[in-house]
């Protein structure tokens, strides 16, 4: 059983097994050779006839794009082959962030319901979706009555649709129909695709990929007063990443929330798994520990956390770990009072209801102190800059306690709504909250 768990959590799409070894197994003296073997029936290789009808598609396509999941996470290279060769913009979920360079002008950065404005216009307007290791996850489609108009239209006149290649045959269908649903390995099936895709200009669909992202950049507005906000403290850090040119060699954690959202938006990914974080179950506490088994893996890499004070509270006895393991991780807690993702919607969506999202706190600083962790303390612009540099090169485990002013996180594909039918930067401040109604209109 234990060697069936290994082989069930490494055979096609990847994950946890929970193995429940009770006491007497336990305890039980294990003799024999040790562990067998487990054999599973090999993955297929993609149907050959099926890759030929998606080549002819992305050759006659104006306006593909291509959506990135995790299952090609160790497909970068294979990934950004196939995207030069057909000249192809990407976009990535949450999980497939830095699989496709950020930097690169093909990239559309990461889509969804806090994603980037401009990548959930492109897959709304795109007439060949070409999602490749991705399930189509809710936080990445909107209302699904709504979502891919014109793909769908392309595919009733056969010269477009939805491509779905996943490992598992289970996930065909299961939320979106494709047009063609190609099984297998999708690294392989990328591989046997760019040889014989066409490279064009694509002009017209790649200036409109280009408007959109200058017209719909990530943006927040500064305190006048000089006091901070997450995003800043993010770009802050970032900054000094790459100044330092530390960038290749940082991993992120993150906890649940707004901050989780402002580190997709405010930091440029450019290698996988670069960010470990908790997708669709949204298990707040999960960046300490998260960091954890990161800095236990890459010893020499610089680890950074960044937390909500809410998602900290819930696993900050980890500190313990860090302590007793003396892992040098920056715990960067944007401490906010709040819950504010859930205070933001409870006000957006729950007639103003406020429930248990204002927190009350321990003194950050001196907890880690008690626990024999360096602290760093900040809640002004004047002081980041210093207080970023003090926080990062620490050589030991140091908690950054950044008092943050609460803010909204936008774009914002409220419930129901069509991925492109988003709250955008502008239509309101967070003080204007109280007025915006369900039907997404913004206040006059």
């Amino acid at each position: 059983m234990v060697a069936e768990a290994f082989a069930i959590a490494n055979h096609r799409k990847k994950g946890p097994v929970h193995l429940d070894l009770p006491k007497d197994v336990m305890t039980t003296i294990l003799q024999g050779d040790g562990l067998a073997t487990a054999a599973h029936p090999p993955i297929h290789s993609p149907n050959q006839a099926a890759i030929d009808e998606v080549i002819r598609l992305i050759n006659i396509a104006e306006k593909p794009i291509i959506i990135a999941g995790q299952g090609i996470v160790d497909g970068k290279e294979e990934l950004m082959a196939l995207a030069k060769a057909a000249n192809i913009p990407v976009t990535t979920t949450l999980h497939a962030m830095g699989v496709f360079d950020e930097l690169d002008p093909l990239s559309m950065h990461m889509l969804g319901m806090h994603g980037a404005a401009y990548a959930n216009y492109a897959v709304q307007d795109s007439d060949l979706i070409i999602a490749i290791g991705s399930r189509f996850d809710d936080r990445t489609t909107g209302a699904l009555a709504k979502y891919a108009p014109v793909a769908l239209e392309a595919e009733r006149e056969g010269r477009g649709g939805i491509i779905h290649f996943d490992i598992e045959k289970s996930q065909f269908g299961r939320i979106v129909q494709p047009t063609i649903a190609v099984e297998g390995d999708a690294i392989e099936a990328m591989t046997m695709m760019t040889p014989h895709v066409e490279f064009k200009e694509r002009t017209p669909w790649l200036s409109k990929c280009h408007d959109w992202k200058a017209d719909n950049t990530f943006r927040y507005n500064k305190m006048p007063d000089g006091r901070i906000k997450t995003q800043q403290v993010i770009e802050a850090i970032h900054d000094y990443v790459l100044d330092t040119g530390i960038h290749d060699k940082t991993f992120v954690s993150t906890g649940v929330g707004n901050h989780q959202m402002m580190s997709c938006q405010f930091w440029r990914w450019r290698k996988p798994r670069s960010i470990v974080t908790s997708g669709s179950l949204g298990t707040m506490g999960f960046g300490l520990p998260a960091a954890i088994g990161i800095q236990v893996g890459n010893p020499d890499d610089t680890v950074v956390l960044i937390d909500g004070d809410g998602s900290f509270n819930m696993t900050l006895n980890d500190l313990g770990t860090v302590m007793e393991h003396q892992l040098p991780i920056k715990m960067a807690i944007m401490n906010d009072k709040r819950q504010q993702m859930v205070h933001v919607w409870q006000r957006l969506f729950f007639d103003g209801r406020l429930v248990a999202t204002d927190n009350t706190n321990p003194d950050f600083c001196k907890l880690a102190e008690s626990y024999g962790i360096k602290s760093v303390y900040c809640d002004n612009a004047a002081d980041l800059p210093a207080a970023v540099k003090e926080f990062m090169e620490h050589p030991g485990p140091v908690l950054g306690d950044f008092h943050t002013v609460p803010d909204i996180c936008l774009p914002m594909v409220a419930p129901g709504k069509a991925l492109d039918e988003m709250h955008l930067f502008g239509d309101f401040t967070i003080d204007d909250l109280s007025k915006v109604e369900v039907s997404g209109e913004a206040p006059s």
